[in-house]
């Protein structure tokens, strides 16, 4: 269980069990960008989520696990007032790509948080080779 409050301006604090997170909204929508949207915090949790699965469903195989990258994103519709689909990039070595995507597609969509938002809204999976990451390769 979770619980939320607003604090200041656009800020919201949140608290699950003895954690807490300040919410904002981005300087432009208003907000101060003090934390994370609400919005991010959502696909976080679905990278988190999607990040243990594929963690675990490599260790099952006897796969190294430490070098995976996992990106989530909203795709935007090109109908107006369609919902968004969501993206999961997957990045991992090459010798994990080499054994093939397919268990790799069912982990990253089979965790409690993924799997629950997958009942709603179209989720893609797509794996790439770990170098095409585009971010920073940091712990």
């Amino acid at each position: 269980m979770v619980f939320v409050r607003p604090i200041a301006g656009k800020k919201l604090l949140g608290s699950a069990g003895r954690h807490t997170v300040v919410t904002d909204r981005k300087a432009a929508d208003g907000g101060s960008d003090a934390g994370c949207t609400s919005g991010e915090l959502l696909l976080l949790a679905m990278a988190s989520c999607a990040t243990g699965s594929i963690r675990n469903a490599l260790t099952g195989q006897v796969l190294g696990a430490d070098d995976i990258r996992v990106e989530v994103e909203f795709v935007s519709q090109k109908t107006p007032g369609a919902r968004d689909s969501i993206l999961i990039t997957v990045f991992l070595p090459q010798a994990i790509l080499a054994t093939g995507i397919d268990p790799i597609v069912t982990a990253a969509t089979s965790g409690g948080v993924v799997s629950r938002i997958r009942l709603g809204s179209d989720i893609a999976v797509a794996c790439k080779p770990l170098e095409s990451f585009p971010h920073p390769l940091t712990p």
